[in-house]
């Protein structure tokens, strides 16, 4: 269960980030050429195991303005996971940040867009056993293709990332890096 000290300290990170993300936003709107666009759009998991009763569930949700080879966007990130270590309690895990990013596409070929994704994840991890706020900037390739005018699939294939935390920086390049998000195009 979520504690209200937990509920109170995300309260607090949202009014002190508000005024940050403003100015940000405005002046992304202020850099507007003609030719760019508004995504929006995300990545939703959810995972578990019954045989020993552990839930895991990830949203993502994405807004991201495009113009010319470079798109620049936000993502937000609201994690659960429950599960059961070493046969004791069920330890509950929350997770929620922001992750503003910038994408630089370097080669496009017909539907197909490659790109290489950089950013920084800003988040607060919650459990039942520790709390601490976490600050992961990564970068990692990527591929867009294009399905209709408006619809896009986007997804990463590995990371490069420091984590601030554990203080250690971490390399992923097999299937558990891979990540895929819906998005469509203003």
């Amino acid at each position: 269960m979520v504690s209200a000290d937990f509920i109170k300290r995300i309260c607090i990170f949202a009014r002190t980030m508000q005024k940050k993300w403003l100015i940000f936003v405005l002046l992304l709107l202020l850099a507007v050429p003609a030719r760019a666009q508004w995504s929006a759009g995300g990545r939703v998991s959810i995972n578990g195991n019954v045989g020993n009763g552990s839930f895991g569930m990830t949203l993502r949700p994405d807004v991201s303005y495009t113009f010319k080879d470079i798109a620049v966007g936000i993502n937000g990130i609201a994690e659960f996971d429950r599960f059961n270590s070493n046969n004791s309690t069920p330890e509950t895990i929350y997770k929620l940040g922001l992750a503003p990013y910038i994408q630089y596409f370097f080669f496009r070929i017909g539907q197909f867009s490659f790109f290489l994704d950089g950013g920084l994840e800003v988040s607060r991890f919650a459990s039942n056993v520790v709390q601490y706020w976490s600050f992961i900037p990564y970068i990692g390739p990527g591929l867009e293709i294009s399905l209709t005018e408006h619809w896009t699939l986007q997804g990463t294939f590995g990371r490069l990332d420091y984590n601030s935390y554990s203080r250690t920086i971490n390399f992923y390049l097999d299937g558990s890096a891979f990540s895929a998000g819906l998005y469509y195009s203003f």
